[in-house]
């Protein structure tokens, strides 16, 4: 009986320690670089900055020498991620913890980028990864133009209120907070407008 015991309590020990290995990974993670910073004829030092130090580099004829880069993509640290790793272990007793883990072994992609600097340690080439172009879709939606439609909606929505509460000169509104107000109007109307027939009933002189 007692072995079972200490078993039991062993297998409930095991689950609990294994059950930080997701969390642990998802907030350990490798930070990826930003391309951004990462263009022709940006300096040296902010490329290392974001790359880290090469993994190799190449003398080249007229001052020029190529670094390669090694690093990981998509395995960035990650709040959100272990916050549900913890949920789902919770959740599941722990149970769910191999798969999670395999989850976050499967995270990131090692990655290799060539860069060819000139005399004044700046980019003149890159070679390699490069990450891949921003979808159409996300570029039209984060587009001025696009903007400037929502706005111009946004001010059309706003004239009609201004038309529609001319005499009131409150300031422009949603359309929910537009009714809601006039609703409250209605049922202010309609609570002065109740109560006046009992007050004249009782201020008339009684019937003779």
């Amino acid at each position: 009986m007692t072995i079972k015991i200490l078993t039991v309590v062993c297998g409930l020990y095991a689950a609990f320690l294994l059950s930080g290995c997701s969390i642990g990974m998802a907030l350990s993670g490798n930070k990826q670089p930003n391309f951004d910073f990462i263009s022709v004829g940006a300096p040296r030092n902010q490329v290392e900055a974001e790359l880290g130090h090469p993994a190799a580099t190449n003398e080249s004829t007229e001052g020029k020498q190529e670094a390669t880069y090694k690093y990981e993509m998509g395995n960035s640290p990650n709040t959100g991620r272990a916050w549900v790793n913890f949920y789902v272990d919770l959740a599941t007793f722990a149970l769910a913890e191999p798969i999670l883990t395999v989850i976050e072994l499967l995270q990131g992609h090692d990655e290799e980028t060539r860069i060819v600097y000139g005399p004044d340690n700046k980019i003149l080439e890159i070679h390699g990864y490069t990450p891949p172009p921003v979808s159409k879709v996300v570029i039209k939606a984060e587009s001025p133009a696009s903007k400037s439609k929502a706005m111009i909606e946004a001010e059309a929505l706003q004239e009609q209120y201004i038309e529609r509460r001319q005499d009131s000169g409150s300031a422009p509104v949603s359309k929910a907070v537009i009714e809601a107000q006039e609703s409250q109007e209605k049922f202010i109307e309609q609570k002065q407008k109740s109560p006046s027939a009992p007050t004249e009933q009782l201020n008339s002189p009684p019937a003779q």
